[in-house]
């Protein structure tokens, strides 16, 4: 799924209301049709609060109609005829703070502005979300071609993705590496590094926090290679790299596998056993009477 940001950035300027927060910033996104787009919405519950969490996601543009809805632990997804079996909640596990939602197969009709509201009582947030949808896919070419890597665990993986852009593509670069989950890989699990308008923002998770790296100091160059430190088995999975520039939008698969460190054989110093007593001249004379 091909993000291109329209950071608005307003990380500062939370909006809470009573008990809920939401922490995703108002942006634009957008994607090329047939593609699947994945549209954001984290948010952060008060501990203390223990109501009924109500989801709903809304599209603002043209008829104020439902989308998706997610209450009493219950989702409700053919509430909009248009987006029928093309809409779903992209975490199992809407509670702990990710309402985000993916739409497949997007189509140029699907363009507008999307709201994502949450609720518990006695708190109520929204956050807007503007998707643009383009019918062709620019000059943008990623010449790391899809692989495997496997790196013990404990050791800094590197995850290759070099590009090249057409001198005719014009706006801001941007480029994306996100962790993917689902039997076609249709499910953006995180998104953990991303570069925009030649600024890098690494901290959207914190067990990545710290451990992730672009590893060229000119990306634009067409280096969006990545290293992630100290590999986990935990970070075995799909990941993606998505270059996006003006109507360009490319991405490549890169799989990634953490094998476990197997202890070694246990190694024993051969040392001589000291003798209690050592025999003396005399004993050793006698004893050779016997032979």
């Amino acid at each position: 799924m091909v993000l291109l940001l329209g950071f608005l950035l307003l990380w500062g300027v939370p909006d809470f209301t009573g008990s809920v927060n939401i922490t995703t910033p108002e942006q634009t996104i957008q994607e090329a049709q047939g593609e699947t787009v994945h549209l954001p919405c984290m948010f952060v519950l008060n501990r203390e609060d223990q109501g009924p969490l109500d989801i709903e996601w809304l599209r603002l543009s043209g008829p104020n109609d439902q989308v998706i809805l997610y209450s009493a632990d219950k989702i409700s997804d053919d509430v909009y005829p248009d987006l029928k079996g093309r809409v779903h909640f992209t975490s199992h596990d809407i509670r702990s703070g990710d309402a985000s939602i993916n739409v497949t197969n997007v189509q140029l009709s699907d363009a507008g502005t999307y709201q994502c509201r949450v609720k518990e009582n006695p708190g109520t947030v929204n956050r807007n979300i503007k998707l643009a949808v383009t019918g062709f896919t620019g000059s943008v070419n990623i010449t790391t071609p899809e692989q495997t890597i496997q790196e013990a665990q404990g050791k800094t993986a590197h995850l290759p993705c070099m590009f090249a852009l057409s001198p005719d593509d014009e706006g801001p670069l941007f480029i994306d590496w996100m962790q993917l989950t689902g039997p076609e890989n249709e499910v953006v699990n995180r998104m953990f590094i991303v570069n925009l308008a030649d600024k890098i923002y690494d901290d959207f998770y914190q067990d990545m926090k710290g451990r992730v790296k672009f590893t060229s100091n000119d990306i634009r160059s067409g280096d969006a290679s990545i290293n992630i430190s100290n590999v986990q088995l935990s970070d075995t999975g799909t990941y993606q790299c998505g270059v996006f520039q003006g109507s360009g939008a490319v991405k490549t698969i890169i799989q990634l596998t953490v094998v476990g460190v197997k202890p070694g054989p246990r190694t024993f110093e051969k040392r001589a056993l000291p003798l209690r007593h050592t025999p003396g001249p005399r004993i050793i004379n006698k004893l050779l009477k016997y032979f």
